[in-house]
C-alpha cells in the first residue's frame, strides 16, 4: 500500500498537474475535501487499532491526505512541505532483518 501512495503522489505531480492544469483547477475543492475527509478517516481508524501493522498502514493513510493536501492548495507555502513531507514518507530507514 506504500508504494501505491508514492506511485500516486509522483504520477499526479508530474502528469496530473502538467498535462490537465484546467481540471486540476476545477476539481481542486473537490479532492481537497476528500484529502480531510481521509486525513480526518485515518486517524480516527488508526486510533481503534491494536495490530501495529494495522496502525502503521491507516496513519500511511492519513498522511496521504496531507500530501495530497499540499499539492491541491497551490500556494507557495504548501510546496516545501509537500515535498518534506513525501520524502519522509518514501526515505524511511529500512529494518534490518
Amino acid at each position: 500500500m506504500a508504494v501505491v501512495d508514492k506511485v500516486g503522489t509522483f504520477g499526479m505531480l508530474r502528469f496530473c498537474l502538467q498535462l490537465f492544469p484546467d481540471a486540476s483547477m476545477y476539481f481542486r475543492p473537490l479532492i481537497i475535501t476528500l484529502a480531510v475527509i481521509g486525513i480526518v478517516y485515518g486517524a480516527v481508524v488508526a486510533i481503534g487499532q491494536t495490530d501495529v501493522m494495522r496502525l502503521i498502514a491507516y496513519t500511511s493513510i492519513s498522511h496521504f491526505g496531507f500530501i495530497i493536501l499540499g499539492i491541491f492548495v497551490m500556494t507557495t507555502q504548501a510546496s516545501p512541505a509537500r515535498r518534506c513531507t513525501w520524502s519522509t514518507t518514501v526515505c524511511r530507514p529500512r529494518r534490518c532483518s
